[in-house]
């Protein structure tokens, strides 16, 4: 990995890349070599070169700019859940009691399935689908 040395230690050291920065346990570090021939000692965020051990673990940075909302900062699930899934899923399981039908050994019974576009500007659309297996 190439970028900028950004602060070291005895355990860590970090390096700034395009995109954030890597905070490096030591022992995972197999090489640190200064990234241009011409570049000083000691300088502030000097260019360097990175080699990485296979399978290491590391935490990564990003500068995000906050702006005031009125409601509160909140991160979604992975993966968020299509709207209506639950009640969609109480709905077939209440059609199927009504109509007696009962899974067998190797059967699912009645399910459903729920197709939706997730456009993210809040329109929307969806189809349902209850089935008998």
């Amino acid at each position: 990995m190439s970028g900028r040395l950004v602060a070291e230690s005895r355990d860590t050291i970090s390096v700034r890349v395009a995109e954030g920065i890597w905070t490096l346990h030591r022992d995972d570090v197999l090489q640190l070599r200064d990234g241009s021939p011409d570049a000083g000692t000691g300088a502030a965020e000097r260019p360097v070169l990175v080699w990485i051990r296979p399978g290491a673990t590391a935490d990564f940075t990003q500068q995000r700019r906050i702006q005031l909302t009125e409601r509160p900062l909140t991160l979604p699930p992975r993966p968020s859940p299509a709207v209506g899934d639950d009640l969609l899923a109480r709905l077939t399981d209440q059609w199927a009691r009504r109509l007696d039908v009962t899974p067998a050994p190797g059967a699912a019974g009645a399910t459903v399935s729920y197709s939706q576009t997730r456009s993210g500007g809040g329109s929307d659309d969806g189809t349902a689908c209850d089935s008998l297996d």
